[in-house]
């Protein structure tokens, strides 16, 4: 039988064994756009563990790679909130424009990067200051917006001018634009940022773009209303959300065709996959919930409620 004090120990031990996989695991951050909120799920339990108020419509969602903030745009509100997520609280609003919806965050978490809808622009954010630090004009409508893994190149859908534009982040300047299907609104690049992904809402398509040459390779066909795209499976799949149909496309990436279609919630929008490169969360606006695909079967595996509105639009996984 152990001493009192090598008991203490051993107790020490197992529960720093059990507390550090929880404490460590990555969070989904879901807008809730009808509610002012964002829902806080713990990816292990599978349970919302916390509610943030957000106010102002809250919609798209950046994630900072660094764990440390969650960034969400606020439309009526006129531009993004900062959550710290190791509070779980608002800490800061930044007023940007009317038009703040797409959001995203640099691979280094030292910039954030903010499209106006109404403006034609994109707004660059230094991530420490908050202060903004440069204006970039794009296309009508911008939405969703990616940058490259080198922190290099951001691209930006611009919905109403079906088209995607090439923006060098050092000269803040767009080089290149492609044309996309029509109406593109999300996008998701590819793990090397060799591939960007576009999902076209009104041409119900993705187009497929080679990011070098801002080359189109291929337009491949899903369901109605596409609005969002994720990655799994080491590049291998790519999930789309269907809205109109209450459904979520896959496509191998591969060959480029459509290899399944999984019913998820009603009015599908926000998608992201988890960490785990297997799991992937889809928001479901209408149903106000989040749906969990298992990306090697292609079935839903856990169905999570949410706030009024789930929106999740744009990277929602933090590792706190």
């Amino acid at each position: 039988m152990l001493k009192p004090k090598y008991l203490s120990v051993a107790i020490a031990l197992l529960t720093a064994v059990l507390v550090t996989p929880l404490a460590a695991a990555p969070f989904a951050y879901i807008s809730n756009q009808l509610d002012d909120s964002v829902s806080v799920i713990d990816t292990q339990s599978g349970i919302v563990v916390d509610t943030i108020a957000v106010k102002g419509k809250p919609a798209g969602v950046a994630a900072s790679p660094d764990g440390s903030k969650v960034y969400i745009s606020t439309p009526e509100a006129n531009g993004f909130a900062v959550i710290d997520t190791k509070q779980r609280k608002v800490i800061a609003t930044v007023n940007v424009s009317e038009g703040s919806l797409g959001i995203t965050v640099s691979p280094d978490s030292k910039r954030i990067y903010v499209a106006d809808w109404y403006n034609n622009t994109v707004s660059v954010i230094d991530a420490d200051s908050l202060k903004i630090v440069g204006t970039i004009a794009v296309g009508q409508s911008p939405s969703g917006l990616m940058v490259s893994p080198n922190n290099r190149w951001l691209y930006v859908a611009n919905r109403i001018d079906n088209s995607v534009s090439k923006i060098d982040t050092y000269k803040m300047a767009v080089v290149k634009t492609a044309q996309a299907g029509e109406h593109p609104f999300g996008l998701t690049l590819d793990t090397r940022g060799d591939r960007l992904y576009v999902a076209n809402v009104k041409s119900d398509d993705v187009t497929v773009i080679e990011t070098a040459t801002m080359k189109v390779i291929a337009n491949v066909k899903v369901n109605m209303l596409p609005y969002a795209t994720a990655l799994a499976l080491n590049d291998s799949r790519l999930f789309v959300t269907n809205q109109d149909d209450g459904s979520v496309s896959v496509i191998d990436t591969e060959t480029l065709q459509e290899i399944g279609l999984i019913p998820v919630g009603e009015k599908p929008e926000g998608i992201n996959t988890h960490p785990d490169d297997r799991y992937v969360y889809v928001a479901n606006w209408f149903d106000s919930n989040v749906s969990v695909i298992d990306a090697r079967n292609l079935k839903v595996v856990n169905t999570i409620k949410t706030g009024e509105g789930s929106r999740g639009f744009g990277q929602f996984f933090s590792t706190h």
